[in-house]
Formats: C-alpha cells, structure tokens, sequence
C-alpha cells in the first residue's frame, strides 16, 4: 500500500461517504492524486487546496441544480457562477433592489419613519458629494 492509499485509508475513518463520492475518490486517489488536492484547483478563503471531496460534491450540487433548471434559467445560473454580467443577470439583480426598496418603503412609511429616513438620505448625499468633490 503506498502512501496516497494510506492518506485515503486515514481519510475514509473519519469522513462519511456514499459509494459514487468512493469510486470518485479512489479513482483520483489510483491517477497518482492526493485526496488533499483537486482537480479544479480551488482553495478555501485562505488560499488553501480543498480537498477532492468537496469539490467533488460542490459540483455535484451543480449539476443537480443545472438538472432542474429550463435552458435560460441555466444560462442565467452559469453566469452568475463566472461572475459575468449579463443583460439578464443585471435585470435580474435591479428588479430584486426594486421590489426590496418598496418593502422598505412601506416598512418605513407604516412605522411612521419615512420622513425620517427621507432626511438621512439627503444628509448621506450632501456628505457624499463634499467628501467626493473636496478639493483637499
């Protein structure tokens, strides 16, 4: 047994898989792979290899949302996992701003603070502009 079996080995007693997340991690494992790193390079938060597993199911939860999805609604989800900007993902996002800031609105306006937050709108805008046009 050499030493990247070994690593599954140890990896298999404390991490709970199902038989496909097994075949997949062997196979990589038998392809000369450390179970510690992954195909699609990616990292945590602090720049760290993800192990295979969770990119493995990462991708998996992908394709398992992509299934479900009509051919525009894949367009739109696969965008947005590049971070493009789309004409669609933009309308997409302004109509969610728009229906966010009328609840806001009648929150407001029902709770008796619409004039209030009307007046520290303006403050925030009259400080924006001195502080952007400030000639310091």
């Amino acid at each position: 047994m050499n030493k990247l079996e070994k690593e599954l080995n140890e990896y298999l007693k404390i991490t709970p898989v199902n038989e496909e997340e097994l075949k997949a991690l062997k196979e990589w494992v038998a392809d000369g792979n450390s179970i510690y790193s992954n195909p699609s390079m990616a990292t945590d938060e602090h720049g760290n290899p993800c192990d295979f597993l969770f990119d493995y199911r990462y991708h998996a939860e992908i394709y398992k949302e992509l299934e479900q999805l009509s051919g525009k609604e894949k367009e739109l989800y696969l965008a947005r996992l590049r971070g493009e900007d789309t004409i669609d993902t933009l309308r997409e996002d302004l109509d969610k701003i728009v229906y966010e800031r009328d609840v806001y609105f009648k929150v407001l306006q029902r709770h008796g603070f619409l004039k209030e937050a009307q007046r520290l709108l303006e403050e925030g805008r009259k400080l924006s502009f001195e502080i952007e046009f400030d000639p310091v």
